[in-house]
C-alpha cells in the first residue's frame, strides 16, 4: 500500500503577538519500492533503452522519467500545418504526442479507407520522429473527442443486427478490419523497431467497471494479433472505465469547467485544485454510470494522466472562460499528488474538417449526441489555439515543463505527502525520497477568490534534517501558485530551500523565478558552498547555511555561488513575467535559454522567432564567467495590405426582375401570368439539410418547386421567408414563381441559400438565367407550354439597399491574392454582437463560433481550404432573447442583434535568430 501522509495543519502565536500560520509537514519517511513486473505490457524496446513501467512511474534504460504528454489530432489540421504545431508543442516541453484516431474520418463510407492528406497517421507519426517526439495513438474503436458519434461512422450504427462498442460478433468483425488498417499505417514505426510509437489507448469512457473487461481486453488481444506491439497499453479510468487487471494501465484527467453539463449556471469545482489521493474526477464527461460498489482500487497501478485541460470545448448552451492559470493550478495539484506522466487535452487547438456525407461534429440533431458544438471550431481554448497562435496558458505550463523535463529522474520515485488544510486556505503538499523534495502550493480555485494567507511560514521534516522557512513569514495572493525546492543537489551545489520556482539549468547556470511577488529566499547548505555574492542583497551566514533575501528578480538578478570544490556556479531568479517569457531550447546542438515577448521554437538545431509586431526583442542568456543576458532585436518586413471588409444585404448580388410592365392589359390577357422558371442541380453527396427562398416581390406571387405548390404565402412589397425544403431534391430541381398581370411597373428579386448536413452550402440568386414566359394557364407536365426566354433585367429600386433581414447579417471580407506570401499567419479578430459567427470560404464553411464575448481570433493560414485572393462571407446571427446560455464574460450590448463592432488585423512574421 501506498504511504501517503495525513497531517495537519498548526498555528503558533510568537512572542510579538503576530499570528503566523506555520504549515508543518512530515517527509521524512515516505518513500516505497515500486512494484515491478505485474503490468502485462508490450515488447519494451532494446534493454539500453527500454521503456518500462512500474506500480509508480515509468522508466527508461532504467533510470525514472515523468513524460509530459499533449494531444493534437493530425485529422483536424492541415498536413502542411502539423510541423508548426509540433515545433510549438515541443518548445513547450511535451516529449509525447497523443493523437485521437476517429473511425470516421478513415471509413466514412463503408469499405472506403482514407489514409491521404490530413488523414495520413503514418507521416504524421514520422514527422514526430523527425523532431525526436514519441507518439501515443488513442485507436478507439470509439473515441468522442467532441466527434459525430465519438467518432463511429453512421453506417456502423445503422446496422440492425449490430451492437456497437461490444464483442459482438458483427462490430467485432468491422473492428478487426479497422484494426488491420491502423497497424498496416504504424508497421515499422514501434519503438521496439526503432520507431516513436510508445503506447496506444484503447477505447475511452468505457464506463462498464467489471462487465466491460472483456471487451477490453478482446480490443488489446486483437492490437496484438495485428502487431500493435509496444510499451504500454492504456485506458481512461474515470467513471470506472473498465481495466482487465494488470492487461490496460488506468489514466486520469482533469477540466476546470464541464461545458457539458445541462445546468446554465457556474459549475464550481474546487476540488480540481487540491492535493487529493483519490484519482477518479466524476465531473469528466456526461452520462457517467453510477455504482454502489466499488469497482477496483488502483495501488499497484501508477498515477498518469491523459486528459487535463488548460481549456475546454465551448458549447452552445455554456460558452465559457478558462483562466489560464487553471490549467497550470490542476496540473501542479496532479503533480504535487503524485502524477508521474502529465497528460493534456488538447495542448493544440484544431478544425472539424468537413465529411462525405455529414458534418463531422459533435451534434444531436441527427445523432442525439448529448452536445451542441460549434460545427467546424475545436479550439478548445487550448494552449496553442485554433488559429495557430500561443495562448497565456502555454507560458503558463511552459516553465512547469521545463522543469518536469530536466528534474525527472528525481521527482518520479518522489511519494506525495498529502495533508489535510482547510479548503478555503492555501493548499500544500510535498513529493518526497525522505531526504529531498519539493513543495508545492496552490492558492487559487475557479470562480471562488481565495484569501490573502498572511505572515505565512513552513515546517519541513526530512530523514536528517527539518527545514523551517522563510526567516520572515510571507504573504501568499490570491492565484498563487508555486513549486519549490526542499534540500535538493543541484550539481555539487546543495539547496536547502528557495522560496522561488526552480525552472531548469544552462551549463554553469541555474534559473529561478519569483511567484508573484512573494519575497524570495534562498538557503545554500554550507558543506557545499563556500559563499555566495550578489549585488543590492542581503547575505546572512549561519552555522550551517548561507540565507540570502532581499533580492530584486530580474534579468540582471544573478547570485555567483562558491562551491567548496572549487567550481562556481550561478543562480538567476527571473520575474514571474519574464519565466512565462522564457525558452529553453536546442540551438547548434546546446541547450540556449531566451527571453522575450515574442515567441520561439526550434527546428533541427535553428531557433526561429515569430511575433505580429513588427520589432521583436530577445536577450539570450550568456554563460561561463560573468553570465548575462545580451539584448538584441530583430525587425520584421511585414507588408502593407489591404483587406477589405464591406457589408453585404440579404438581396445585394440578385438581379431585379421585371414582373410587369403594362400600361392597359388587353382583354383577354386579364388573368395572363408571367412565370419564371429556375432548374438548379443539388448533387452535394451530403443529404438536403435545409432550402430557404429570400424573395422580394412588388406583386403577388404564388410558387412551385417540382410540380409541387409550396403552401407558404408571398405577400408583396416585403422580404419573404420561405422554406422549401420539404420540396427540393436531390438532381435536377425545377422552381417556377408565377406573377399575376397587373397594370404598371413591377419587379423582383430573389436568392436562394441551400444548406447540407456536411455544412456545404450553395446558394444562387435571381438572374438572367432565370428564364420567363407569359401564359393563361399554369405550366403542367400534361400540356405543352411556351419556351421560356431570357428574362428583362432592370435597375435595381431606390429602396433596395434598405431591405434588411434581422436573423442575420453578412460581410464580405476580399483576401489579396498572395496575402500570406511571406508570413507566418494572419489573425482576424473578430467583436462582434450576437449568438454565432460563420466564414464561409466559397460553398464551404470554413470557420465558426459560439459568442462567449471573447474576441474571435481566426487564423487566416489555418483554414482548412486557402483562403488567398477569396471572398469570404461572414456570417453573424442575432441570439434569440429566450434562449438559455451560460456566459463567463458580460456582453457589450445586447446580442439580441448581429453586428460588428470591430475587426481587426495582425500580421505574423517568423525569422530565424542567427
Amino acid at each position: 500500500m501506498k504511504k501517503i501522509a495525513c497531517l495537519f495543519i498548526g498555528f503558533c502565536l510568537f512572542t510579538n503577538l503576530s499570528a503566523q500560520k506555520v504549515y508543518r509537514l512530515d517527509a521524512s519517511d515516505v518513500m516505497e519500492t515500486p512494484s515491478c513486473g505485474h503490468l502485462k505490457m508490450g515488447n519494451p524496446g532494446p534493454k539500453e533503452k527500454a521503456i518500462e513501467v512500474n506500480s509508480l512511474y515509468m522508466t527508461m534504460g532504467g533510470k525514472p522519467i515523468l513524460p509530459v504528454m499533449g494531444e493534437l489530432h493530425f485529422s483536424r489540421i492541415r498536413k502542411d500545418l502539423w510541423e508548426d504545431r509540433i515545433l510549438k508543442m515541443k518548445a513547450c516541453g511535451i516529449n509525447i504526442i497523443s493523437t485521437y484516431l476517429f473511425w470516421n474520418h478513415h471509413e466514412e463510407i463503408e469499405g472506403q479507407f482514407e489514409w491521404e492528406n490530413e488523414k495520413d497517421l503514418r507521416s504524421f507519426i514520422k514527422l514526430c520522429r523527425k523532431h525526436g517526439l514519441f507518439v501515443v495513438p488513442r485507436l478507439g474503436p470509439w473515441s468522442h473527442g467532441e466527434a459525430r458519434n465519438g467518432g463511429t461512422p453512421d453506417w456502423i450504427l445503422q446496422k440492425k443486427y449490430l451492437k456497437d462498442r461490444s464483442n459482438d460478433v458483427v462490430y467485432q468483425n468491422y473492428v478487426k478490419r479497422y484494426f488491420a488498417q491502423i497497424a498496416n499505417q504504424l508497421k515499422g514505426l514501434y519503438y521496439k523497431d526503432g520507431g516513436n510509437i510508445i503506447g496506444i489507448q484503447l477505447e475511452n469512457e468505457y464506463w462498464y467497471g467489471k462487465e466491460g473487461e472483456p471487451h477490453i481486453q478482446w480490443l488489446k488481444d486483437t492490437a496484438l494479433e495485428n502487431g500493435i506491439d509496444v510499451p504500454m497499453y492504456t485506458v481512461t479510468g474515470w467513471g470506472d472505465g473498465s481495466v482487465p487487471p494488470f492487461e490496460v494501465i488506468p489514466l486520469w484527467g482533469g477540466y476546470a469547467d464541464a461545458p457539458w453539463v445541462e445546468h446554465v449556471g457556474k459549475e464550481y469545482q474546487p476540488g480540481n485544485f487540491l492535493f487529493d489521493s483519490f484519482r477518479d474526477n466524476e465531473n469528466i464527461g456526461n452520462d457517467q454510470i453510477k455504482r454502489q460498489d466499488v469497482y477496483m482500487t488502483y495501488e499497484e497501478y501508477p498515477f498518469f494522466t491523459c486528459e487535463m485541460g488548460v481549456g475546454v470545448q465551448n458549447t452552445y448552451h455554456r460558452r465559457l472562460s478558462i483562466d489560464p492559470l487553471d490549467g497550470l493550478g490542476m496540473m501542479i495539484a496532479k503533480l504535487g499528488s503524485g502524477s508521474n506522466l502529465l497528460g493534456y487535452y488538447i495542448f493544440a487547438g484544431a478544425t472539424q474538417f468537413t465529411g462525405k456525407l455529414w458534418s463531422t461534429e459533435e451534434e444531436q440533431l441527427k445523432t442525439g449526441y448529448w452536445s451542441r458544438l460549434p460545427v467546424k471550431s475545436y479550439d478548445f481554448q487550448a494552449a496553442i489555439r485554433e488559429s495557430g497562435e500561443i495562448a497565456e496558458s502555454y507560458k503558463k505550463v511552459k516553465k512547469l515543463h521545463y522543469f518536469v523535463n530536466e528534474y525527472e529522474k528525481d521527482l518520479a520515485p518522489m511519494m506525495p505527502v498529502i495533508p489535510k488544510w482547510e479548503e478555503d486556505g492555501l493548499q500544500v503538499a510535498v513529493r518526497s525520497n525522505n531526504e529531498t523534495g519539493y513543495m508545492f502550493g496552490i492558492n487559487y480555485s475557479r470562480y471562488h477568490p481565495k484569501k490573502i494567507q498572511k505572515s505565512v511560514k513552513f515546517e519541513v521534516k526530512l530523514k536528517d534534517k527539518t527545514l523551517r522557512f522563510p526567516q520572515k513569514g510571507i504573504e501568499m495572493q490570491d492565484s498563487t501558485v508555486f513549486i519549490w525546492p526542499l534540500n535538493v543537489e543541484l550539481g555539487a551545489m546543495r539547496l536547502n530551500y528557495a522560496t522561488a520556482q526552480l525552472m531548469g539549468s544552462i551549463d554553469n547556470c541555474y534559473l529561478f523565478f519569483q511567484n508573484r511577488q512573494i519575497p524570495v529566499e534562498l538557503s545554500f547548505d554550507k558543506s557545499t558552498v563556500k559563499g555566495v555574492e550578489v549585488n543590492r542583497a542581503k547575505i546572512k551566514e549561519e552555522s550551517d547555511s548561507w540565507v540570502v533575501s532581499g533580492l530584486n528578480p530580474g534579468k540582471d538578478c544573478v547570485l555567483k555561488v562558491q562551491l567548496q570544490n572549487g567550481e562556481e556556479k550561478y543562480v538567476v531568479i527571473l520575474t514571474e513575467k519574464e519565466a512565462d517569457n522564457c525558452w529553453l531550447l536546442e540551438q547548434d546542438g546546446k541547450k540556449v535559454c531566451y527571453i522575450s515577448d515574442a515567441d520561439l521554437y526550434s527546428s533541427l538545431g535553428d531557433v526561429y522567432i515569430f511575433s505580429t509586431d513588427k520589432k521583436a526583442a530577445y536577450y539570450k542568456l550568456k554563460t561561463g564567467m560573468n553570465p548575462g543576458f545580451e539584448q538584441k532585436a530583430v525587425i520584421f518586413n511585414q507588408p502593407q495590405m489591404d483587406i477589405r471588409i464591406q457589408s453585404k444585404g440579404i438581396l445585394e448580388e440578385a438581379k431585379w426582375l421585371e414582373t410587369a410592365n403594362f400600361h392597359g392589359i388587353e382583354p383577354y390577357q386579364q388573368r395572363y401570368r408571367r412565370f419564371f422558371f429556375k432548374e438548379f442541380n443539388l448533387d452535394n453527396p451530403s443529404e438536403i439539410k435545409k432550402v430557404t427562398l429570400f424573395m422580394y416581390p412588388e406583386s403577388k406571387c404564388i410558387l412551385n418547386l417540382n410540380d409541387t405548390w409550396v403552401n407558404q404565402e408571398v405577400k408583396p412589397n416585403q422580404l419573404n421567408e420561405i422554406d422549401l425544403t420539404g420540396y427540393a431534391r436531390k438532381g435536377v430541381n425545377l422552381l417556377f414563381a408565377s406573377f399575376p398581370f397587373v397594370e404598371g411597373k413591377k419587379q423582383f428579386a430573389a436568392r436562394v441559400i441551400v444548406e447540407y448536413y456536411n455544412y456545404d452550402r450553395i446558394e444562387f440568386s435571381t438572374d438572367s438565367s432565370w428564364l420567363t414566359t407569359d401564359y393563361y394557364s399554369n405550366p403542367s407536365l400534361t400540356r405543352v407550354f411556351p419556351q421560356p426566354v431570357a428574362p428583362v433585367v432592370v435597375d435595381k429600386p431606390g429602396y433596395a439597399e434598405g431591405i434588411a433581414y434581422n436573423t442575420f447579417k453578412e460581410w464580405r471580407i476580399q483576401v489579396p491574392t498572395d496575402a500570406l506570401e511571406n508570413l507566418n499567419n494572419i489573425y482576424m479578430r473578430i467583436n462582434y454582437s450576437g449568438d454565432k459567427a460563420e466564414i464561409y470560404n466559397g460553398y464551404m464553411l470554413s470557420d465558426d463560433d459560439y459568442n462567449s464575448h471573447a474576441t474571435w481570433t481566426v487564423g487566416l493560414n489555418r483554414q482548412e481550404h486557402s483562403v488567398e485572393g477569396k471572398e469570404l462571407t461572414l456570417v453573424i446571427y442575432k441570439l434569440d432573447k429566450d434562449e438559455k446560455i451560460f456566459f463567463d464574460l458580460p456582453a457589450n450590448g445586447t446580442d439580441e442583434q448581429a453586428d460588428v463592432k470591430k475587426i481587426e488585423f495582425d500580421f505574423e512574421c517568423l525569422q530565424k535568430i542567427e
